[in-house]
């Protein structure tokens, strides 16, 4: 009986952690066109990892643990993100403020009152934890009248804000669903 010939012999693999699909998990330290953002995990040809993404130090390999690891801080980042969020919306709940502006004769004001000088002046007051407003996705979503209108007329208007003297109702948006 003869030995198997070389042609029909199996081939090793260079990469064994390239699995079945021959790709292998990397981790983005930066940004790169057509491929992902900085922090993002995804599975690439190891040609392309070795030739182009390696040389340049812009991925390093990760296991499926350090995966693991780091969707479990993002989930903890989260849910505390989440707590301080529903902490804010439960203070701005029973939370009012009063705002002085010059006004004409009929009740209009003079410049208006718009988004930014409100987020100003709740960042002034130290009904809240220092910080709490800067992130940059709180944003006021939102005016309404006393009433529960939302006026787009003279009185509010979403890109001039507030013209006319009144009781209003601010929306703001703390994180994603959760609004106060």
């Amino acid at each position: 009986v003869r030995g198997i010939s070389p042609l029909f012999a199996k081939k090793k693999k260079n990469d064994t952690a390239a699995g079945k699909t021959n790709k292998i998990q990397v981790k983005l330290t930066k940004h790169i066109a057509g491929t992902g953002q900085a922090g993002d995990v995804i599975m690439v040809a190891p040609a392309f990892f070795t030739n182009k993404l390696q040389k340049t130090g812009s991925a390093v390999r990760i296991s499926d643990e350090e995966v693991a690891q780091g969707n479990q801080k993002k989930a903890d980042g989260e849910k505390q993100a989440l707590d301080a969020a529903n902490d804010l919306k439960n203070k701005f709940s029973s939370f009012t403020m009063t705002l002085s502006k010059k006004t004409g004769p009929n009740g209009h004001l003079f410049g208006g009152i718009n988004y930014k000088a409100i987020m100003t002046e709740l960042k002034k007051d130290n009904a809240f934890p220092k910080g709490a407003l800067d992130a940059k996705w709180i944003k006021i979503s939102g005016i309404l009248t006393d009433e529960g209108e939302n006026n787009t007329g003279a009185a509010v208007d979403p890109k001039h804000g507030i013209k006319e003297v009144g009781d209003y109702v601010a929306t703001i948006a703390l994180l994603k669903g959760v609004s106060a």
